[in-house]
This record gives structure tokens, sequence and C-alpha cells, in this order.
């Protein structure tokens, strides 16, 4: 079934700009009076391309790293590929999540705030793409540090860890990071609707000026919003996300620093300056 998200239109919804009667609005135009978010199949074939275009980038990512350690960059050490697929697999869960939590947002405030479901949803797009990417880094520090110090499991929950001591691997470990991981997307993203709500009246404002400069065309829009938009943002996303999930034995700076620590600390023992 096809169901229209935010059916009113821009100028009957969204009233004067700062809450306030007399203030000029941003009206939309007819066409985009309503606004469905890529129902049917063609929706889904839009969204698994998105996908494919997320791990494509996540795999040229792991490509970049292999190269730079066969060309003997200092520091630089290559996931292998278990090790990345779960990596990945993290953030391909937390981004689908995500997805569903967006289209819900985008629908509830299309039907009950200013502006209609496609404004919400590429607002939805650009603050998790953007100021979420530093609320998970900093959930995700602050978690795994408090699951660790509740439980008493060291290095269980320490991101792109998955490996015993004997290098065999642990499937708890991934789990227990894969569900760190999807609190601090929902965290994120409560956040992230929370703040919508407080600031509705000029985020509609500013992404009803966005989608007016495109053409009259509210397929195009369409198309801006749920394909264009995503499709940069997200590669962006998952770019800037793998650096932090992945274990911090693959990051370059601090595979660099680890054996100057190790040598410093086992001097300090040995009382050798």
């Amino acid at each position: 079934s096809r169901s229209h998200v935010g059916s009113s239109s821009w100028t009957e919804r969204l009233g004067p700009v700062g809450g306030s009667r007399g203030r000029a609005m941003v009206p939309l135009s007819d066409e985009h009076k309503e606004c469905m978010l890529l129902p049917g199949i063609f929706g889904v074939f839009v969204q698994g391309l998105l996908l494919l275009a997320s791990v494509a980038v996540l795999i040229f990512k792991k490509k970049r790293e292999e190269r730079s350690e066969r060309l003997g960059r200092p520091g630089v050490h290559a996931r292998n590929w278990p090790t990345f697929l779960l990596d990945s697999s993290k953030q391909l869960f937390g981004s689908g999540w995500v997805h569903v939590a967006n289209l819900l947002c985008a629908s509830i405030f299309g039907q009950f705030t200013e502006g209609d479901g496609c404004q919400w949803y590429w607002v939805n797009i650009m603050m998790d793409t953007t100021l979420g990417v530093g609320i998970v880094y900093l959930l995700l520090r602050g978690l795994t540090r408090a699951f660790e110090a509740l439980t008493g499991h060291k290095r269980i929950f320490i991101s792109g860890d998955y490996k015993d001591e004997s290098g065999r691997m642990i499937p708890l470990k991934y789990f227990s990071q894969l569900g760190v991981w999807l609190l601090c997307v929902t965290l994120m993203k409560l956040f992230v609707a929370l703040l919508m709500l407080i600031l509705r009246v000029p985020m509609a404002a500013v992404s009803g000026a966005f989608l007016n400069l495109f053409p009259e065309s509210s397929k195009f829009r369409l198309v801006v919003v749920m394909v264009i938009t995503p499709l940069c943002m997200n590669a962006m996303q998952f770019w800037i996300t793998d650096h932090f999930i992945k274990s911090s034995a693959s990051k370059p700076e601090e595979q660099t620093l680890q054996p100057q620590l190790e040598v410093a600390i086992t001097g300090a023992e040995l009382g050798v300056p």
C-alpha cells in the first residue's frame, strides 16, 4: 500500500516562523504538499542500492588499508576479512535500525509538526551523519568503560577485539559489542529526536528552503531526499565511524605508540632509565 506522509501543505501546517503571528513563512510548492517516502518495490530497490553503496565504501576503506600496509606505511595494520566483516556488520545492523527509526520519526513529525515527511527525513539524515556521529563516538567510549566496570569483564566490550589471548574468536565478545553499539545508536537517535522537537520550527524552515532550491518536481525532490543525500552523507558517516569502531590495534597512531609504551614500561620495571 502507498501511505502518504505528511499530507498537509507546508503553508497550512508550518505557521509563522518563530511561533508568533505576523512573521514570514517559508512555503513549499503545491507539488510538495504530499510526500511519500519511497513506498513499494521501487523504495525497496533504492534502499538496496544505498546498502550496497555503504558496503562499497567500507570495502574501499579496507582495500586502502591493505594497500598502505603493502607499501610499508609505518604503523598501518590491515584487518583480516573476518574482523573487518564483524566490524562492518555492527555498523550495518545499527544503520538498519536507525533507518527504520528515521522513517517512523519522519512520519510522526510530518503528521504532527511543521513540514512533511520528506523534509523531516532529510533533517534526520543530516543530523545523524554529523552531530550524531560525534554523539555515538562519545557514547561508545563512555558505555564501554561503564559496562567493563559494572561487569568486571575486561576487554569483552572493547570495540573491534573479538579474540582471546590465544587468537580464538569469542562470539560473546561480538554480541556484547553489538549490544553496546545498538544501545549507542538508540540513545543517539533519542537525543537527536528530542533536539529536533525543540528546534522543529527553524529546522522545518531550513529543510523547506533547501528543497525549494530544486526544480518544481516532487519526484526529483524525493530523489534528493531519499537517494542523493543519504548516499553522500552515509558514505562520510560509515568512513568516519569505521575508524573508531575498529580495534585500536588497527589504528596507525596507536600501532606506532604501542611498542614505545611497552619498552618504557619494561624499562621502568627493570629500573632502566
